[in-house]
């Protein structure tokens, strides 16, 4: 009776497969799928003289899953930190249409009273109604108001840390209405 051969390349596709996925690696993973096509290709031309198709599968199967993996690791490396700057970009939006709401309260409460008023919460602004700055990252008690020199308007909001998201945004408004935004958040 004659003893088979094992295919050479059926081994390497199993150790190339194997240390491709230990070491999710392209430069192991892509000779691993050739080399196993490979010890397919030749197993299937000679069957009663040659063996290793269960090595050569091993080693295609590895293969093709780490081939598979690594576009999924470089697109989760290149969206991990945009969804974090989207995230920070969301808070300071919120923040700045918090301000924006108080800042026309404080525009109506001029018209109708001659001045402005400094406030630690703003739902006490005629046209703010409780919950209206209810938000996911900032509340009612995330706004303050302060009046610099009678006609100048500086409304902050400071992020609440929902999110672990920790700054500010500040919406000035002079006396001759142009509004200017800065803070942390905005950076």
């Amino acid at each position: 009776m004659n003893e088979k051969k094992t295919v050479g390349q059926a081994t390497a596709s199993m150790v190339l497969g194997i240390l491709s996925f230990l070491l999710l690696g392209l430069f192991t993973a892509i000779p691993a799928v050739i080399c196993g096509h490979i010890a397919k290709s030749k197993i299937k031309s000679d069957p009663e003289n040659l063996k290793g198709d269960g090595q050569a599968l091993a080693g295609l199967i590895m293969g093709y899953i780490v081939i598979a993996l690594i576009p999924l690791a470089i697109l989760a490396a290149v969206a991990i930190p945009l969804m974090s700057g989207n995230q920070v970009r969301a808070v300071a939006t919120e923040g700045q249409a918090g301000c924006a709401t108080i800042a026309t309260a404080e525009r109506m409460h001029k018209v109708m009273n001659g001045a402005y008023i400094e406030l630690d919460n703003p739902e006490i602004l005629e046209g703010i109604e409780k919950g209206d700055l209810q938000g996911t990252y900032f509340d009612h008690d995330d706004y303050s108001v302060e009046v610099v020199g009678g006609s100048t308007l500086i409304i902050t909001a400071t992020a609440n840390g929902t999110g672990d998201i920790i700054g500010d945004v500040v919406m000035t408004v002079s006396d001759a209405g142009t509004t200017t935004w800065s803070g942390s958040l905005l950076e």
